[in-house]
């Protein structure tokens, strides 16, 4: 980074650097990190390299992410998953969204049953 920089000032530069080359949707799923404010707001990158990487920080191996996205992928290092193909293939798996759509539709049958008073 160029002399000068503090490091958070250095982070938040290359934050915008992918936000602006992923032209503000999810690399992951597609979601328009400018359709509303709070989506912008909790707009992540995900770093495809563990933290011990050297090169970690480079342009080439971060990407734009919804939190949705970048916060399943918690657990993608530790599997062995760190280009963003594999990244996006894990991110696929059925097995991982199973638990999540059962309770999603859970509780919308209770908004309109339980929660409709």
């Amino acid at each position: 980074m160029a002399l000068g920089i503090n490091q958070e000032q250095a982070n938040d530069q290359r934050w915008h650097e992918v936000f602006e080359r992923d032209r503000g949707h999810c690399r992951y799923c597609g979601c328009d990190l400018l359709a509303t404010f709070e989506h912008y707001y909790f707009a992540e990158v995900d770093h495809l390299l563990p933290p011990t990487a050297a090169d970690r920080d480079e342009l080439k191996n971060i990407v734009l992410a919804c939190r949705a996205c970048n916060g399943r992928l918690s657990r993608a290092h530790r599997l062995g998953h760190i280009t963003f193909e594999a990244r996006k293939a894990y991110l696929r798996e059925e097995h991982l969204s199973i638990k999540t759509r059962e309770m999603y539709e859970r509780y919308i049958k209770r908004r309109s049953t339980e929660w409709a008073n």
